[in-house]
């Protein structure tokens, strides 16, 4: 990381992990908390993919491992798609508490419409 345009690129990543493991709430707190939250979800698989791909690379060309900035980056880049891919989830109703509640709750849905079928039996 010797360029300014290194330096820039590298910071800009920085910032986008974080803006994508962003999380809202009604204060401050809850923001850190719900960002601190994710950002503790993801790193496990962010370092784990960032991991497998350095050894991979380092592998393949035969030398050393790569710069620690080109390892951060790749921490950056996996936990940007992580965390996409976790907001998704979350946003689209399937990890939130109102949406386990609606599944909890007894109405009509396929399995109950085959109850009444199958305690009549044959």
């Amino acid at each position: 990381m010797t360029t300014l345009r290194e330096k820039i690129t590298f910071v800009l990543t920085a910032l986008a992990y974080l803006l994508f493991h962003l999380r809202l709430g009604a204060n401050l707190t809850e923001i850190a908390v719900g960002t601190l939250s994710q950002m503790l979800l993801t790193a496990p698989y962010a370092i784990g993919f960032a991991y497998i791909l350095a050894a991979v690379v380092r592998h393949l060309s035969g030398r050393g491992w790569p710069p620690w900035d080109r390892l951060f980056r790749l921490f950056f880049t996996f936990g940007i798609l992580f965390a996409f891919f976790f907001a998704l989830y979350e946003y689209a109703g399937q990890g939130s508490p109102q949406a386990v509640e609606e599944r909890e709750r007894p109405g009509a849905s396929v399995s109950r419409f085959f109850e009444g079928v199958l305690r009549k039996g044959p």
